[in-house]
């Protein structure tokens, strides 16, 4: 256990840029956006949503990648097994997510008690989560947060184990599964049941439960492909 912990402080130590920068790409998306509806805010009647929260989700799958790219190869050269780097690194992204959720949570807060800072601008969540307590909220956030920092770790990790190729040929199977999903749904008629199902899906399953499976799932099959990668 103690290895284990040891591997996660490592990547704290040695990624605070990435850790640090996903908050300032957020600061910076917040600080754009107060400054562009400021400018505009006479000319919008309704409420503006801003789609910018996503920009720390993207910069953590970033990221995620880059946490098995760059420190495999020196975890291994430590004698560090792929099991206990595995485990730091899960570790490493269980502190991340709760560290950047708690933060969006108080900052959703503090939109909704200033009244969209003052604009009645929406960044950090729209009407349907304030419907829920803080924990809740933090269980929203946080799971697509893990969700993305798992992919990215995937992606890193078909980059060990197969090198580039293996990373294009996961994106191009990603979209020949999806595409071929979206025509079968298409040639069975199926997408008002799609539909319905969304409409009928509490947004707390939608948010915080599937993102949650689906970060375990690729979780697991990211170490089967680990195990056998050779930096």
């Amino acid at each position: 256990m103690n290895r284990i912990v040891t591997i996660a402080r490592l990547q704290a130590l040695g990624r605070r840029g990435a850790l640090l920068w996903p908050l300032a790409i957020l600061a910076i998306a917040l600080c754009t956006n107060l400054v562009v509806f400021a400018s505009i805010s006479d000319t919008v009647d309704e409420q503006p949503v801003t789609g910018a929260l996503a920009s720390i989700y993207v910069a953590t799958l970033a990221f995620g990648a880059v946490a098995v790219t760059q420190h495999l190869p020196f975890a291994l050269g430590l004698s560090v097994t792929r099991r206990e780097f595995t485990a730091g690194l899960a570790l490493f992204f269980a502190v991340q997510t709760i560290a950047y959720s708690v933060l969006l949570v108080v900052l959703q807060s503090i939109e909704v008690a200033t009244n969209g800072w003052g604009l009645r601008l929406r960044m950090f969540g729209v009407g349907f989560l304030d419907d829920y307590s803080p924990p809740v909220q933090f269980a929203m956030y946080a799971s697509p947060l893990l969700l993305m920092a798992i992919l990215g770790a995937g992606l890193g990790t078909l980059h060990a184990r197969w090198r580039v190729n293996g990373v294009l040929t996961g994106v191009a199977a990603a979209i020949v599964l999806l595409g071929g999903a979206a025509a079968l749904i298409g040639y069975l008629h199926r997408w008002p049941d799609v539909g319905h199902w969304f409409a009928h899906t509490s947004p707390v399953a939608l948010l915080a439960g599937w993102p949650l499976l689906v970060a375990l799932l690729v979780g697991g099959a990211s170490y089967l492909a680990l195990r056998r990668a050779t930096p």
